[in-house]
């Protein structure tokens, strides 16, 4: 288990303020203290010492020849070191101290190398040369330029590459082996001379669990009859529970709306509300919950409205509703240049598409070839043909309108029928009065007639898209939809793809959503499903296998597990593309269900558990947070669907609004900060204003009372001393373990002090609401709660 300490809110803020500014400054107006260069032992020094170790590990990145320069700072003259790069000068010349290079050396401030730390020794000998002034006989500086994309080695990067479908190798751990990608892992660890972890206990397993798949912490009862469970299937039977829960599709469907920029306002400039932007919210949660296989998952979002309409109504709203993905983002709804408006739409479809559907960029490629990957302006402008030919605005307005479509509804349909009956009806007898005697009475019946026609029966709305006008585009220079090329581009998929897998024709009367769609799903395209269950991984574990999950270009690392993440690739695809099986097949394995707990020398070799010799210790994103707070004290409002009436209701975070303009505070405070793009992974930040949120907002304080009443602690003839099982349950709701002795004694000891500090107050039980419900407080606002082990 790892250290358990209840950490008070002051210790926590200085902690977190002095992470920010302990580390030395260093700024560009530093003079460097240099020795004279021709020092022929210097410069002996340098050669046999520093150079060969930046030829061997720094060039690759930090050089005029670099395929990207890597934080702008080049290393490969004496003048480019010293200048540095976006962090500052690299090193100040006889101060190893304050130098950058020598703290990213330790994987300090930064780190570099960036997988594995260089030996003590090879620091230490930069440290010497730093402090003999940096003795460095290379003058010349070589401006750092971008290479053309080579097309050829291109074709041989490993995430173009058809997916394979390697076997499992063998391990000479068989006790340990659970599933397929036990052996993957064990093969690499044994490899590395290493050892995985050990299992981890039952309560922090199903704690674990439990959050990966609801967001939700387990309750007491749940973690008791797991502990009680000693059969072999226990922890299977604990996860078939879960994926049936409804709060499951919520969890999963909020992981879902990240990708594809989800909010309920259009921000930009005119941040109009989305009224109907929740129904496609809706959609997904119900598809995650009903296990709709992904291909069908995404088919349906890119193309939904030009499938076959099937003969059930709610199904045939489904598809229509699923297309929202492609409104819901943001537009220049006043852009009077109407046509600069659509093709920024189109431009926002193509990437929000490729990033999360392919992984690529292809955004960058709007205004010139991709400066890095194989996406030529040809290839965008081929894709965004096929999002130009599709009608996502309903017109062009001074103020333009998205697009929005009536659900199917027979009743309505009928109710509309015979609503209109009435109207005819009125309209008839008013056509007949024309004496002008009558005219009090025509008015009359003007009034009833606007009536019912008012109270004509509404068809719900969704955000949806239709097919309009096919239109192939031309290449618009540098970006400028005012300056075409000379020749249009026929609607199709990246090239790069389409020699792994074919593109399908288009035909000249459809926009090629559908066949597009189609591709993104084709058993041979190499990206989609591997790009899926990398992301899947990383919301199991923390971390992805391949590290730059929305980018698989050319600069992106190959997977710490390139076989493991294709036979995660192949069985999904095996396995019906159906989401909840691969949860099973993950979450089963020994891996999945390692402790967090880190081994000292191995931290030393893999500081970033890339070889996964053990689990990922995980901080919760700001809406499990927000909806255990709720959960725990019994406040949190479990009602599915449709909008909360605001940020304040307690429903749980997925159905708040998300205003573009004016994000939720609790949101932005936990690192949920960008609403208009597509997310690839929530950052994690550590921040004061963190945990005086946890400590003071009135939500806490609310479910921390309300916690407290349901226990029995307000009992003033019953000493403090000997309430320690009530301590006991409140760890047990907050943390599913129970606390050490340390802990309760610590507990007790805040409890006898808050009633002291208290003491104003005349009311005893009262007072000791206060102490326990000010305990609870602190115990949320520390790790245990936030984090998952």
């Amino acid at each position: 288990m790892h250290s358990r300490q209840l950490i008070s809110i002051v210790a926590f803020a200085v902690f977190a303020s002095r992470a920010m500014f302990d580390h030395p400054l260093i700024t560009a107006q530093e003079t460097p203290v240099t020795e004279d260069r021709s020092d022929g032992a210097g410069l002996h020094f340098f050669e046999t010492k520093i150079r060969p170790v930046l030829v061997q590990h720094c060039y690759e990145c930090h050089a005029a020849d670099s395929k990207i320069l890597r934080g702008g700072l080049q290393l490969d003259s004496r003048d480019a070191t010293l200048k540095g790069g976006d962090s500052g000068p690299a090193l100040v010349a006889g101060k190893p101290e304050a130098s950058l290079l020598i703290q990213a050396l330790k994987h300090e401030s930064l780190a570099m190398p960036p997988d594995s730390k260089l030996p003590d020794q090879t620091i230490a000998d930069f440290e010497e040369w730093i402090r003999l002034g940096a003795p460095d006989p290379r003058e010349q500086t070589k401006a750092a330029r971008l290479k053309p994309v080579d097309w050829d080695a291109a074709k041989k990067h490993w995430a173009f590459q058809p997916i394979g479908d390697p076997i499992p190798p063998a391990t000479s751990k068989p006790a340990w082996i659970q599933s397929p990608i036990d052996q993957f892992v064990a093969h690499r660890l044994e490899h590395e001379g290493l050892t995985p972890a050990a299992p981890a206990d039952k309560r922090t397993l199903i704690r674990r669990a439990t959050f990966d798949l609801t967001g939700l912490p387990p309750t007491v009862d749940e973690v008791n009859a797991f502990l009680a469970d000693s059969a072999p299937d226990s922890f299977a039977r604990v996860l078939d529970r879960l994926l049936a829960s409804a709060r499951y599709g919520e969890r999963w469907g909020r992981h879902w709306l990240d990708l594809v920029r989800y909010a309920t306002s259009n921000g930009a400039d005119e941040n109009h509300g989305l009224p109907n932007a929740w129904r496609y919210r809706d959609w997904v949660v119900r598809m995650i919950n009903q296990d709709l296989p992904m291909d069908q998952f995404i088919v349906q979002q890119m193309a939904g409205d030009l499938l076959p309409v099937p003969s059930d109504e709610q199904q045939a709203g489904d598809i229509l509703t699923a297309t929202g993905m492609l409104v819901i983002g943001p537009k220049m709804l006043a852009e009077q240049d109407k046509e600069k408006m659509i093709i920024d739409i189109v431009d926002e479809q193509v990437d929000t598409v490729g990033r999360t559907m392919l992984g690529l960029t292809m955004g960058c490629a709007r205004c010139h070839d991709h400066k890095f990957d194989p996406i030529a302006a040809r290839d965008y402008y081929a894709m965004a043909g096929i999002f130009y030919s599709t009608q996502s605005m309903a017109n062009r307005d001074f103020v333009s309108q998205w697009m929005e479509r009536p659900l199917p509804s027979q009743e309505i349909t009928a109710a509309r029928a015979e609503h209109q009956k009435k109207i005819d009806a009125a309209k008839q007898e008013l056509e007949q009065l024309k004496s002008p005697a009558d005219d009090e009475f025509i008015k009359q019946k003007k009034a009833v007639l606007e009536q019912l026609e008012k109270e004509m029966p509404q068809f719900s709305m969704v955000m949806a898209t239709q097919e309009s006008q096919p239109q192939d585009l031309p290449i618009h220079l540098r970006g400028n939809h005012l300056k075409p090329g000379p020749e249009k581009i026929p609607r199709g998929m990246p090239t790069i793809l389409t020699s792994v897998a074919a593109a399908p024709e288009i035909s000249a009367t459809a926009s090629g959503r559908l066949e597009f769609a189609q591709w993104l799903v084709a058993r041979e395209n190499p990206l989609t499903a591997r790009v899926l269950m990398n992301r899947v991984w990383m919301w199991h574990f923390g971390k992805p296998l391949m590290k730059s999950p929305s980018n698989w270009g050319l600069q992106s690392e190959p997977p710490s597990h390139p076989e493991l993440l294709d036979w995660l690739a192949r069985s999904l695809m095996k396995n019906g593309w159906s989401l909840k099986s691969m949860h099973r097949t993950i979450m089963l394995s020994s891996v999945y269900q390692m402790s967090s707990r880190s081994n000292p020398e191995y931290q030393e070799r893999d500081p970033e558990n890339r070889l996964l010799y053990r689990q990922n210790r995980r901080r919760l994103e700001a809406e499990p947070v927000r909806d255990s707070i709720l959960f725990v004290g019994g406040g949190l409002d479990e009602t599915m669907g449709n909008m909360a009436g605001g940020v304040d209701a307690n429903r749980r975070a997925i159905y708040l609004p998300v205003d573009r303009a004016a994000l939720y505070e609790m949101f932005s405070t936990f690192d949920y900060v960008e609403t208009a793009n597509h997310i690839e992974q929530r950052p994690v930040t550590t921040v004061p204003n963190q945990a005086l949120f946890l400590m003071n907002s009135t939500m806490v304080y609310e479910q921390s009372r309300r916690l407290i009443e349901q226990l029995p602690t307000t009992d003033p003839s019953v000493p403090v001393q000997d309430l320690a099982p009530v301590v006991s349950t409140i760890f047990e709701k907050l943390y599913s373990r129970q606390p050490s002795a340390e802990e309760i004694s610590r507990c007790i000891a805040f409890l006898e002090q808050s009633e002291q500090a208290f003491a104003s107050t005349t009311d005893v039980r009262e007072r000791r609401l206060q102490a326990w419900s000010a305990l609870c407080r602190t115990l949320i606002a520390a790790n245990d709660f936030i984090f998952v082990d």
